[in-house]
């Protein structure tokens, strides 16, 4: 038998049919906080407990998926996200919504995942970490959360590009 993680934390949620709006009043009524990231219209974090999270899957089944962890391979159990990783997704993506060069570019998959790893020591997206990668002949910063979702950052000066 799986146990349930009752403690709060952040999963993301696929969410169908323009729900996303109402799936996120839905938890925030709740109590729970939760982000709608720009640039990915379906795309809902939630940070509940994991029971919390399938109580509503159960009762809402076609609205919405929830992304599992793909380290854990359990395919029925949803993924959770770091905190910290989701403090840093929220603040690229929040940025990236005004940077008319930034793109969403889909599910996190590993052929997105090569290259150094940098953290953003100045500017606007300061704080950011992911990966340094070529994508349409510029030099991009992908910021991702694992199995979920990757935001491309761009015109970052190399100066502010620490090695990680």
């Amino acid at each position: 038998m799986k146990t349930q993680d009752n403690n709060p934390g952040w999963y993301a949620l696929k969410v169908f049919y323009s729900k996303a709006p109402q799936v996120q009043a839905d938890f925030r009524k709740a109590g729970h906080d939760s982000y709608l990231a720009p640039l990915i219209a379906s795309l809902l974090f939630v940070h509940c407990s994991e029971g919390e999270l399938l109580d509503y899957k159960k009762h809402h089944d076609t609205a919405l998926l929830y992304y599992t962890d793909p380290a854990s391979g359990d395919r029925s159990k949803p993924g959770r996200i770091p905190d910290r990783e989701m403090d840093i997704f929220r603040i690229a993506t929040s940025l990236a919504s005004t940077d008319p060069d930034a793109i969403y570019l889909g599910s996190d998959t590993e052929k997105l995942c090569k290259g150094d790893r940098v953290r953003v020591t100045d500017g606007v997206y300061k704080g950011a970490e992911g990966y340094v990668k070529r994508i349409r002949h510029a030099r991009k910063v992908l910021v991702a959360i694992k199995g979920v979702a990757v935001v491309a950052l761009s015109n970052i000066p190399p100066q502010y590009l620490e090695k990680i």
